[in-house]
């Protein structure tokens, strides 16, 4: 099963690897930022990206019989951070998108992992 939940995670970042590509046609971010280019389609490809990247830095040190319960804890914060930039004012929009990104990304991963684990 561990595989098998790797593989789930491989396979999420692999395509949101191809949509940063996408989104940035391969140029540099610190270059995008420069160049006033950044959009929130990019920092919402960025989110989904830095999201999936954390969860495998987790899954990778730890006891596969937690991954289930980092993903969870790895949502919850960034749900988190998602509502305290929402409830901002004027929230930043970039900021807005890329944590909607993580946020997506990681629901779509832990839905993924619950079918994969249903009896």
């Amino acid at each position: 099963m561990t595989a098998s939940l790797m593989a789930l995670l491989e396979q999420q970042l692999a395509a949101a690897e191809q949509a940063v590509m996408a989104s940035t046609g391969g140029a540099a971010w610190c270059q995008l930022q420069r160049d006033g280019r950044v959009t929130g389609g990019v920092k919402y490809d960025e989110g989904r990206l830095a999201a999936l990247m954390a969860v495998r830095r987790h899954w990778r040190d730890s006891d596969p019989a937690t991954w289930v319960q980092l993903l969870v804890a790895e949502l919850n914060q960034w749900q988190q951070a998602l509502a305290a930039i929402q409830a901002q004012p004027k929230p930043a929009m970039p900021w807005l998108a890329y944590r909607q990104g993580g946020v997506d990304a990681l629901t779509a991963l832990h839905e993924a992992v619950a079918a994969s684990v249903v009896p």
